[in-house]
């Protein structure tokens, strides 16, 4: 039975219960953004010193409670951006998430496009504002050659871009999340197609149509001066390729101060990294990420309306160069529950394979935004 056979079960289930009992929901955002950015003199051809992208956001939800425990809902997100420089939305520049979920006493279940457990689970650096610590929006006010991925250009990633395993995206996958015990949740995720933009799969890749298996665990416990998360994932893709991340945070009052670290690497030969190539939709590198680690590491504050956070992001590729470094912070403000500000500055150094002017860029950035909510 496909995925999407499955999925249909929730949703016909959830129809059929009576109309007044539903739970019905829309919510979204619209975010835009102002960067300046300065860039080494080198690489000034590469980058605009002025930027304005812009991004936004409906959610659409179906809930509806059983007794004894029960619960089934169906959602849809739509999202959208402009000048985005990475576009790894489902359609690229635009793109949709459609899934259901089923809660019960024994833990709950999800089936469709969702992250796997791993990010879902994950724990690490504090992510003040939009930009985000992992998969950072940074690019798109300083370009990252090492990261790669265009509607029209194929898809390379040198370099791993998150500490999560975000390997396959919101692929469509069948997870499940036990019940609390002991301050501990334990999650897994199948995902028959690992192919999908929100991803780091090149789709025109000999194992692009493969499956995914994702086993994750989170715990929270008080240790009594603080409050500590600690996650822990493990990913089989491809049958070849291995992947293991760590976090952890602590929490003290308003405090807190977090990192994670992800390690990928191939096992056997099938399928070996790509490091010639003579098809262009499949170029040198272009999943270079399979062998290499990243890791993350921030502190953040709050105080009322603001929250700020100092993280640093590094990326390596174990056989080559390749290497990313972003130092960033962040800061946003809670004008009301309809309006943020947003304020970052950031440093950045994208090192590649080689010296070539087009695999290397390095400068700052200093970002103003507006987020409204409804």
């Amino acid at each position: 039975m496909r995925i999407w056979k499955l999925f249909l079960l929730p949703v016909i289930w959830t129809s059929t219960a009576s109309a007044g009992e539903i739970q019905y929901d829309i919510s979204g955002n619209a975010r835009m953004f102002y960067g300046y950015s300065d860039v080494g003199s080198r690489y000034e051809s590469l980058d605009k010193n002025n930027n304005f992208p812009a991004e936004g956001a409906i959610y659409f939800s179906a809930e509806k409670d059983f007794s004894n425990g029960y619960a089934a809902g169906v959602y849809l997100d739509i999202m959208a951006a402009s000048d985005k420089e990475v576009q790894n939305f489902n359609n690229g520049s635009w793109g949709k998430q459609i899934f259901a979920s089923l809660s019960t006493p024994y833990g709950q279940w999800s089936l469709g496009e969702t992250f796997n457990a791993a990010v879902q689970l994950a724990v690490g650096a504090p992510d003040v504002g939009p930009l985000g610590v992992n998969n950072s929006d940074i690019v798109n006010f300083i370009i990252n050659p090492n990261w790669y991925r265009r509607n029209s250009g194929g898809t390379s990633f040198k370099t791993l871009n998150s500490t999560n395993l975000n390997t396959d995206g919101v692929a469509p996958k069948i997870s499940y999340f036990s019940p609390e015990f002991y301050g501990t949740v334990i999650g897994a995720s199948y995902v028959p197609d690992t192919d999908n933009r929100r991803g780091l799969v090149n789709r025109f890749a000999r194992y692009a149509r493969d499956d995914a298996y994702v086993l994750a665990a989170a715990n929270e416990t008080d240790i009594g001066f603080a409050n500590l998360s600690t996650s822990v994932a493990y990913g089989i893709y491809h049958k070849t390729d291995k992947e293991f991340s760590a976090g952890a945070s602590l929490q003290r009052g308003n405090w807190i101060l977090g990192g994670s670290w992800r390690k990928t690497w191939v096992e056997g030969n099938d399928y070996r990294i790509t490091n010639r190539s003579t098809n262009p939709k499949t170029p040198d590198l272009f999943d270079n990420y399979r062998e290499g680690k990243a890791w993350n590491i921030g502190i953040g504050y709050r105080f009322g309306p603001l929250k700020s956070a100092l993280t640093y992001f590094e990326a390596k590729a174990d056989n080559t160069d390749n290497k990313d470094k972003i130092l960033m912070f962040s800061n946003d403000i809670q004008i009301n529950k309809y309006l943020n500000i947003y304020a970052v500055a950031a440093h950045v150094n994208f090192k590649g394979e080689n010296d070539s002017l087009y695999n290397n860029n390095k400068g700052y950035a200093f970002i103003a935004g507006l987020g409204v909510n409804f």
